[in-house]
This record gives structure tokens, sequence and C-alpha cells, in this order.
């Protein structure tokens, strides 16, 4: 499986996390000051596989937000 972690600067990675608790991680531990807002996408590893968001944490958030799927 694969999560595609976009940030509010614009950059992006992805990540082949197990599940979506370490992608959460991982997008946490990437970030650094000013990065803004982060949104968690799932699919298969190429661009036009991944999903709408499954996951969100907002600027100045320490929660993440999990929408209904």
């Amino acid at each position: 499986m694969a999560f595609k972690i976009i940030y509010k600067t614009g950059g992006s990675f992805i990540s082949y996390a197990n599940t979506l608790v370490e992608a959460k991680k991982q997008a946490s531990e990437h970030a650094g000051y000013g990065f803004g807002s982060i949104c968690i996408m799932e699919g298969d590893g190429d661009d036009d596989s991944f999903s709408d968001p499954v996951a969100m944490r907002l600027e100045h958030d320490v929660e993440w937000i999990e929408p209904e799927r």
C-alpha cells in the first residue's frame, strides 16, 4: 500500500507505510516549521491511483482528521 503525503507548501512524497498510522507518523516527522497543513491520500503508488484524502492535519493543529469513507 502507498500513501501520498502532500504539504500545504506544495511539497509531497510517496510513503510505502504499512498502515495509515505509520504514514501519519512519517508525515509529521518530515514536516518542519512552516509546512502548514498536511493531506494524506491512499493508493497503489502511481499518481493516478490516489484516493480522496484519508487523513488531514490542519496548520497549528495536533489532531488528525479522518473523513468518513
